[in-house]
């Protein structure tokens, strides 16, 4: 396994949008001509993962001098549980060294019906050294997300929120609209 995360070629596109779409519920997605459009400025980018010249997976993220947050990232799903998840969390740790990188993950919920799936997912995290900070998310649905970053590093909690609405401008209300919920509270 020789895995590597390259900018997205134009030809990687067919294969993320198709991946994105099956990979993430319509309510989490936002329209994939947004994203194409926003990948063109230095607020995002889309990452392909190869193995050798395999096409294995993506990432989008959205960053800008101090944090980059992971909004998607998916695995073919005929190459799931071979250690490219694992492999793809370590290139995006060296791939943004020099910054601090989050991602948001569904919170544990005994009511949910994916629950057993948050929890693998919260694990799988955890193993990659993705741990929760001192505040989590209230999105679309209702739904809540943990903030996760490499060794639970503080972060300001409004970052996030910011972030997305630097990258999103008028969408971001729209498309996701973000309520940051401290855990003292």
């Amino acid at each position: 396994m020789v895995l590597k995360l390259v900018e997205a070629s134009d030809a990687d596109l067919a294969k993320i949008k198709k991946l994105y779409l099956e990979a993430f519920p319509a309510v989490e997605r936002v329209p994939f001509w947004l994203l194409k459009r926003r990948a063109k400025t230095p607020l995002a980018e889309f990452c392909s993962l190869y193995d050798d010249d395999a096409w294995r997976g993506f990432i989008y993220t959205v960053k800008d001098e101090r944090l980059v947050y992971i909004f998607f990232l998916a695995i073919d799903a005929s190459e799931r549980s071979k250690g490219y998840g694992s492999g793809l969390m370590t290139l995006i740790k060296e791939r943004y060294a020099n910054k601090i990188i989050g991602l948001s993950a569904e919170m544990a919920d005994e009511q949910a019906e994916n629950n057993a799936e948050r929890l693998r997912r919260l694990k799988f995290y955890a193993k990659n050294d993705f741990l929760p900070v001192d505040f989590y998310t209230l999105e679309k649905g209702g739904v809540k997300f943990e903030f996760l970053t490499e060794h639970g590093q503080k972060v300001a909690p409004m970052a996030y929120p910011d972030l997305m609405h630097r990258c999103l401008g008028i969408w971001q209300k729209l498309l996701l609209p973000v309520k940051v919920i401290s855990k003292d509270s």
